[in-house]
C-alpha cells in the first residue's frame, strides 16, 4: 500500500528518488531525497526512507532465510555495491543515531543543569522576595503606627486650635463689652462735664454781682470742674492704655476687666459726687433767687454759708 503524506509526497516518490541516488553511486539521505523530489519535509521523508532501507535487502535478494541456491536476477557487482551501500548506510545510521543520542543526552544534561540552576535561582529569588516581603511588612507596620500617631497628634492639635479659637472669641466678646462700657463711661463723663459747665455758666451769670465770697466759691467750683476734666481725661487715657494692654495680654483679661469695673465704679462715684455738688449749687441758687427781690438778710447769708461749708466738706472728704 502506498503511503501519501498530507503534502502530497508518496512513498513511491521517495523510493524512486533513493533508487536513482543508488544508481548514481550516492548514498540516499533525507536531504538528498528531498532535493531530488523537490518537496517534502524531513518528518515526512524520514519514515519513508527508513522503510526503503528496511526493504532494500529483500529487494536485492539478500534477505535472511532466502535460499542461496535461488538464482538472483541482479548481477553480482550490483548486489555487492548494494550490500556495501546497505552496510555503509546502516553503519552511518547507527553512528548518526549514537551521535543524536549523545547530543540528546548532552542537551538533556545541559537542560537539567539549566533547570537546576533556574531552580536554584528561583529558590534564591524566593528567599530574597520573602525577606523583602518581611521587610516591607515591617515597614508597613511602622508606617501604619506612625500614621496612627500622626492622626492622633493631628486630632489633638485640631482640638487645641478649636479651644484657642473659642478662647479668642470669648476674649473678643469681653473686649467688645469693655470697649462699649468705656464708651458709655466717656459719654456719661462728657454729659456730666457739659452739665456742670452749663451750670457753672448759669451760676456765673446770676452771681456776677454778688459778694467776693461767692466769686471765690465760683472760682473754686471752676477749678474743681477743671480738675474733674483733667481727671476724666486722665481716666480716659488710662482706660485707653488699659484697653491696649488687654489686647496684648489675653491671659490677664479677667484681672484687667475687674480693674476697669473698679475704675468705672470710681468714676460713677465721682459723677454722683459731682451731681451732688450740682444739686447743692442748685439749692444755693434757688435760695439766692428767693432772696434776689429783697436785700440779703442774715438768714440768707447763713444759709449760703452753710451750703458753701457743705461743698467744702464734701471736697475735703473726697
Amino acid at each position: 500500500m502506498q503511503k501519501t503524506s498530507s503534502r502530497g509526497v508518496q512513498e513511491a516518490d521517495v523510493w524512486a528518488a533513493a533508487d536513482a541516488l543508488i544508481a548514481q553511486g550516492l548514498r540516499p539521505t533525507i536531504e538528498r531525497v528531498r532535493q531530488h523530489i523537490g518537496r517534502g519535509s524531513p518528518n515526512t521523508v524520514s519514515p519513508m526512507l527508513e522503510t526503503w532501507f528496511a526493504t532494500l535487502g529483500q529487494r536485492l535478494g539478500v534477505a535472511a532465510g532466502q535460499s542461496e541456491s535461488v538464482a538472483s536476477p541482479i548481477p553480482d557487482p550490483v548486489q555487492r555495491l548494494a550490500q556495501e551501500l546497505w552496510s555503509t548506510a546502516q553503519q552511518e545510521a547507527m553512528e548518526a543515531a549514537h551521535k543524536a543520542l549523545e547530543l540528546r543526552e548532552t542537551l538533556l544534561q545541559t537542560a537539567q543543569q539549566e533547570h537546576e540552576a533556574q531552580q536554584e535561582q528561583l529558590s534564591q529569588r524566593e528567599v530574597a522576595m520573602q525577606a523583602q516581603k518581611e521587610a516591607m511588612d515591617q515597614a508597613l507596620q511602622v508606617a501604619q503606627t506612625q500614621s496612627k500617631d500622626l492622626s492622633r497628634r493631628l486630632d489633638e492639635m485640631q482640638q487645641q486650635l478649636q479651644d484657642r479659637d473659642q478662647r479668642l472669641e470669648e476674649m473678643r466678646d469681653v473686649l467688645s463689652e469693655t470697649a462699649r462700657q468705656r464708651e458709655d463711661l466717656l459719654n456719661k463723663h462728657g454729659q456730666e462735664i457739659q452739665t456742670a459747665a452749663q451750670e457753672r455758666q448759669r451760676l456765673a451769670e446770676q452771681y456776677a454781682g454778688n459778694e467776693r465770697h461767692m466769686l471765690n466759691e465760683l472760682d473754686r467750683a471752676r477749678q474743681e470742674l477743671a480738675a474733674a476734666r483733667k481727671t476724666a481725661a486722665e481716666q480716659e487715657r488710662k482706660a485707653d492704655a488699659k484697653l491696649q494692654d488687654l489686647l496684648s495680654r489675653h491671659d490677664s483679661l479677667e484681672q484687667e476687666t475687674l480693674s476697669l469695673h473698679a475704675q468705672l465704679q470710681s468714676a460713677q462715684n465721682m459723677a454722683a459726687l459731682a451731681q451732688q455738688r450740682a444739686s447743692d449749687l442748685k439749692s444755693l441758687l434757688e435760695a439766692q433767687r428767693s432772696s434776689s427781690g429783697n436785700s440779703p438778710d442774715k438768714t440768707s447769708l447763713a444759709t449760703t454759708r452753710r451750703s458753701m461749708s457743705r461743698i467744702r466738706d464734701r471736697r475735703t472728704l473726697r
